[in-house]
């Protein structure tokens, strides 16, 4: 059913997009690989971009050659796969036995923009670096198959613009990226930061040396003084005088450490998109009122990520900050989408009076351990 829906949809020209995950055996070293349909000289052929922890691998295909590399994968070297088309989303999920689950839902809709339509205005002036990172081509163009990527560092910049711009700008800042990855958005911060005026000082923490050495030399050919990587650790990164701490898809409670210790750092500002919530999952017990929300499997798991994610905010709140959860990234990218911003809050608020709010919506759930309400407790 999957693939043919795959078939139908690159024959009617609906197709968008086909993401794979959950990889092992001979693709087990792989990340994502992401599919899309593109016109070259020879005709429309079908784009894997195989993404890896350090570097991507394009190859493109006939159609039907890419068709069958699909369903050769299915369910043997990749357990996971979600087709986007003009009008659904479809994610196809095996289970531990190999038995499939297919699910739809109606599928975000898609701008249209007409060629003599203005692009839409880009907070970045100078995107130089984005060449060096392999996201734009020679000529400043984004790269078919970084288009998304591109996309999301814009997004990114322009949620964070807003509370950045608040900050005193006659002041120092020090900013840290925890887990920067290819350090995409560690360099977009600290260019923005720079074509604001800002005397800013920016580090990316990396645990992959590869990537470290990378991204030390795409900033000594942008000529970015101030913007260095290391290899490092979430536990381990200098964070004493951070005013702007981010640590971005820090998988389960790697997000609770790392804003422990951006808020005993005395971070101004923090921002993080967690990923993994496993820690309250197997502790979950359904207040009886609630016990609809947790009739099922997915439904616990959605909840489960509530909670941890709205106690996170309950125990920043109790710690001095004003917090958000907005949307980081489109759903179609990434489940894991949100982004939490905290903010230092100008005002005081009773600690004692937030912390046991907290607590009791805690034990509401039978939750006897959570991370970030653990380490600020002690």
């Amino acid at each position: 059913m999957f693939i043919a829906n795959f078939e139908a949809s690159l024959a009617n020209k609906s197709f968008r997009k086909l993401t794979l995950g959950k990889f092992r055996g001979d693709l087990g070293g792989v990340e994502h690989i992401y599919v899309r349909a593109i016109t070259l000289k020879e005709g429309i052929r079908l784009s894997f971009v195989h993404r890896f922890p350090d570097h991507d691998l394009t190859q493109n295909h006939p159609i039907p050659d890419g068709v069958a590399m699909v369903r050769d994968w299915l369910g043997k070297a990749s357990l996971a796969a979600t087709l986007f088309t003009g009008d659904q989303r479809q994610q196809l999920l095996f289970n531990r036995r190999g038995k499939p689950r297919l699910t739809s839902a109606p599928a975000e809709p898609v701008e249209v923009r007409e060629q003599h339509d203005r692009e839409k205005p880009r907070l970045l002036k100078d995107e130089t670096f984005l060449k060096y990172l392999g996201v734009l081509d020679p000529a400043g163009n984004p790269k078919t198959e970084m288009r998304d990527k591109y996309r999301q560092i814009h997004h990114f910049v322009a949620l964070m613009a807003p509370p950045l711009r608040k900050l005193d700008m006659n002041r120092h800042l020090r900013v840290v990226d925890m887990g920067s990855g290819k350090g995409y958005l560690t360099f977009a911060i600290y260019a923005f930061l720079q074509q604001e005026g800002f005397n800013v000082e920016v580090a990316g923490v990396e645990r992959r040396r590869a990537l470290v050495d990378l991204c030390n030399s795409v900033a000594t050919q942008c000529e970015f003084d101030h913007l260095r990587f290391e290899v490092g650790e979430i536990s381990t990164a200098g964070l004493d005088d951070a005013d702007i701490v981010i640590a971005l898809h820090a998988c389960d409670t790697a997000t609770d450490d790392a804003i422990y210790r951006a808020i005993v750092g005395g971070a101004q500002l923090i921002f993080v998109a967690p990923c993994c919530h496993k820690e309250l999952r197997p502790q979950l017990a359904a207040p009886e009122a609630f016990a609809p929300l947790f009739m099922h499997g997915i439904q616990t798991d959605r909840m489960a990520e509530a909670i941890t994610d709205a106690l996170r905010c309950m125990y920043l709140e109790a710690s001095g900050y004003v917090t958000r959860i907005q949307e980081f990234i489109a759903l179609e990218h990434t489940p894991k989408n949100l982004l939490i911003v905290a903010a230092k809050n100008p005002k005081a608020v009773d600690r004692d009076l937030l912390f046991r709010r907290a607590s009791a919506f805690q034990q509401q759930f039978g939750i006897s351990h959570q991370r970030l309400g653990d380490l600020l407790v002690i």
